[in-house]
């Protein structure tokens, strides 16, 4: 598999190149000193199956690269790698979508068993890092109206839900995000369709954008 990392330290680079190879099956790496360049290379090689990513990069900074990964539908797993441990650093950047945060100071073995974690589709934090699960909506959640969601038989929780569905965030990212269980979003998420009557995500989306469930300023920055 081909993954990314996009940090502007020469040597952590080279470290989790050959950190990487732990993974086996002949895992390759590329390497993007800058968010810009991270970017160009995710919309550009298909390949690219995982970002490994540093929140404090020159220039755009990770969170913005996350943003800008969202609104471009660029549907590549993100794990943070960095230095800063900080609550509000994480809580932002699982919010902005990443699907696991590593801290520099983990080990190598540490490392490869939270980037299988996120590989074999779960969400990776410490331990000790728990804690932001719960607060992380709080750095993403949108205003949300629910005088015309009512009308609908939608609750509060099911209109958070289908804001962030139509943010571009992933089943796995809104359950973070909210704290829940991803089968509770899929119950969410269903209960909404048939309340609207539609049969997908971009139809639900257009129709309660149009119905006045939501609008675009509701929907935070991508």
């Amino acid at each position: 598999m081909k993954i990314l990392v996009a940090d502007d330290h020469e040597l952590f680079a080279e470290g989790m190149r050959y950190m990487l190879n732990g993974l086996g099956g002949a895992a390759r790496t590329v390497h993007a000193r800058d968010a810009d360049t991270a970017l160009q290379l995710l919309v550009e090689d298909e390949e690219i199956e995982l970002l490994l990513l540093d929140l404090g990069l020159p220039g755009m900074d990770g969170l913005s690269l996350l943003r800008a990964l969202r609104g471009r539908e660029v549907d590549v797993p993100v794990i943070i790698v960095s230095a800063t441990e900080s609550p509000q650093d994480i809580r932002q950047a699982l919010a902005a979508g990443a699907l696991g945060f590593i801290p520099k100071s983990h080990s190598a073995g540490e490392m490869l068993a939270a980037i299988r974690t996120v590989l074999d589709g779960n969400i990776y934090l410490p331990v000790e890092m728990q804690a932001c699960r719960g607060a992380a909506a709080a750095n993403g959640d949108p205003a949300l109206p629910s005088g015309r969601a009512k009308e609908y038989g939608i609750t509060q929780r099911q209109l958070e839900v289908l804001c962030l569905a139509a943010r571009g965030f992933l089943n796995k990212q809104i359950a973070l995000t909210l704290n829940i269980g991803e089968p509770t979003v899929k119950a969410h998420l269903g209960a909404v369709f048939q309340a609207l009557k539609v049969h997908n995500r971009t139809e639900c989306v257009q129709k309660a954008r149009a119905l006045g469930l939501f609008d675009d300023t509701t929907l935070g920055s991508q």
